[in-house]
């Protein structure tokens, strides 16, 4: 009984410290609802002492197999089945990169760019606070920006 108990109590201690986020991005003039938030810890993306956290904000839900995988995340963004925004952010709060999912880039951006911002802080094993753009953003001709809200549990590190 105790086993199933401790499966409960992690599952409500999950969905408890995660919300819908609230916010869009919106590309060419086309908002998108973002509705599903996951996060998750990573070897840092600069400093591999330091552990990073990689966080999805998408239109739809995503399956734990598609998750960690970029090429699965940017093959359905290019197949217009996802739209999404990945950030990486470091143990210090900073965006080091970036992805933006979304079928109308010719080719998505991704990178790093000190006009993508974190304003929020990691405690443990949870995230919470906003993402934006610095205003509208151009990528190849097109234009896009996004504002953010959002809480959510931090995932471990995928094992090897």
């Amino acid at each position: 009984m105790k086993p199933f108990l401790l499966l409960i109590g992690g599952f409500l201690t999950l969905s408890l410290a995660q919300s819908a986020p609230e916010g869009k991005l919106t590309v060419d003039g086309q908002p998108v609802k973002l509705t599903h938030v996951f996060a998750y810890s990573t070897e840092g993306f600069f400093d591999k002492k330091k552990d990073d956290t990689i966080v999805i904000l998408a239109d739809r839900a995503i399956a734990d197999a598609q998750l960690r995988d970029d090429f699965a995340l940017r093959s359905m963004a290019e197949q217009g089945k996802l739209i999404f925004i990945r950030e990486t952010i470091n143990s210090g709060g900073q965006i080091v990169n970036f992805l933006i999912g979304n079928k109308a880039f010719k080719a998505l951006p991704s990178g790093g760019s000190t006009e993508h911002v974190f304003e929020g802080k990691i405690e443990g094993a949870s995230i919470a606070g906003k993402v934006r753009t610095k205003g509208e953003q151009s990528f190849f001709g097109t234009k896009y920006e996004y504002e953010v809200s959002f809480k959510s549990a931090v995932r471990a590190k995928a094992s090897r």
